[in-house]
């Protein structure tokens, strides 16, 4: 049972309405809703408006889950992870922290172990940089380094109120393809990095 109350005044509902799927973590992050919304945001853009691949998106996700202790980021994550591609065994060893793991590729590796890295010292070496900018290049290493901190913020506060998992992680999944899908009708091509 989470350790204050979900808010239910309409100010705190209004903020739900910004979410694909009305989670506990943004019900909990209403209770300040001047953050709330930018943060909402921010999640919305970074699951479906990146450039990153979705498996490699979900497999940051999961390492970050792991290396936190966050249960309520694996149980929504792990559903999706699978949907992008990624077997339960590949999903439980991105979540115990594994980073060579049969099956994903060489730049999913390097994904992980800057995950791993950021996580514990908040920081990347420049061998890590160096690594990460020619696997990914600059935009999507700045967008994996983003995503992995937006989850790390959101794990703190689902830890220290132990925010109620709730099992949505295909309507998650789901809602997240319909986001993307929009999100690419949206884009130029020189806005999604393509070549002009």
């Amino acid at each position: 049972m989470a350790r204050f109350p979900y808010p239910d005044e309409p100010s705190s509902q209004a903020v739900l309405t910004r979410t694909p799927v009305p989670l506990n973590v943004f019900r909990m992050l209403a209770h300040a809703p001047a953050v709330a919304e930018p943060a909402i945001d921010l999640g919305v853009a970074l699951l479906s408006a990146t450039s990153l691949p979705a498996r490699l998106r979900e497999a940051v996700i999961l390492s970050v889950a792991g290396r936190v202790g966050c249960a309520y980021e694996q149980a929504q994550h792990t559903p999706v992870a699978e949907r992008c591609g990624m077997t339960p065994e590949q999903a439980a060893a991105t979540v115990d922290g594994n980073v060579h793991i049969d099956g994903l590729t060489e730049v999913e590796e390097v994904a992980l172990a800057a995950t791993g890295e950021l996580v514990r010292e908040h920081t990347l070496d420049h061998v890590t940089v160096s690594a990460l900018r020619q696997a990914l290049g600059e935009r999507q290493a700045v967008e994996m380094i983003m995503l992995t901190g937006y989850y790390v913020m959101l794990a703190n506060l689902l830890n220290a109120l132990e925010v109620d998992s709730e099992s949505v992680g295909d309507q998650i999944a789901s809602a997240i393809s319909e986001l993307s899908g929009k999100q690419r009708e949206t884009l130029s091509p020189h806005s999604r990095g393509d070549a002009s």
